[in-house]
């Protein structure tokens, strides 16, 4: 396993616990005290994280090591932090809070898929 590979797979691991412990803090600590609208967003960051810590995982359990492997795991590693912590940072009044990094970080994510998608495509003939 390439050193990127293990180094992705230790992030989904942390991705993973991260979002066990919003979840839990979500219905334990913040229930009843966020507003609708922070409740959106929350649940928004919490999805996205899931989804993608799943994705994470599997590619860098699965992929090939190639390095549009890589380049979808990069896009979905900064693209995933910048749409978090966005989100979250916004609830919680988190320092750095640049609101406009929320579609950038979308935007990665997308671009990570559409790599992955596409791939097959053009792949080198041995």
């Amino acid at each position: 396993m390439k050193r990127w590979q293990q180094l992705s797979l230790s992030a989904a691991g942390l991705y993973g616990a991260f979002w066990v412990g919003l979840a839990a803090a979500a219905m334990h600590l913040w229930h009843g005290q966020l507003d609708h609208a922070a409740q959106r967003q929350l649940i928004s960051a919490m999805a996205i994280l899931a989804l993608h810590t799943l994705a994470i995982l599997a590619l860098s359990l699965h992929g090939q090591g190639r390095r549009r492997d890589a380049a979808v795991l990069a896009c979905w590693h900064l693209g995933s932090w910048l749409f978090v912590y966005t989100l979250l940072a916004a609830v919680f009044q988190l320092p750095f809070h640049v609101g406009r990094l929320a579609p950038i970080g979308g935007q990665l994510l997308i671009v990570g898929w559409l790599l992955l998608a596409f791939s097959p495509w053009f792949r080198k003939t041995p």
